[in-house]
């Protein structure tokens, strides 16, 4: 898989990869225990963080939407306080708290 490069939401820092995991799907039931889990399978997902404020993210890495990322376009704004950029449809600056004008 190739690896992106994601910038945090929050503030804006190059997040690290921190590789590719299968993340477990399926609930434990009273009456069947795990059970269940052996037949939900699992998602193949990979994980980025943020050194500076520990912002997780987990991106599947199947085909359809690995192309589906790659292919989007994000819009993005500058705080007029602080200068920070973010995505467009944020209703308030998620570094400084600005709130936009509607």
């Amino acid at each position: 898989m190739k690896q992106s490069r994601i910038s945090c939401l929050r503030c804006n820092t190059q997040m690290n990869f921190l590789g590719e995991e299968k993340i477990q799907l399926g609930k434990t039931g009273w009456i069947l225990g795990d059970l269940p889990n052996l037949f939900a399978g699992a998602l193949d997902v990979e994980i980025f963080r943020c050194p500076k404020c520990g912002e997780l993210k987990f991106f599947s890495t199947e085909e359809n939407f690995v192309q589906n990322r790659a292919s989007q376009d994000t819009s993005r704004k500058i705080c007029p306080e602080c200068g920070a950029e973010h995505d467009e449809d944020c209703d308030c600056c998620p570094i400084c708290g600005h709130v936009y004008a509607e």
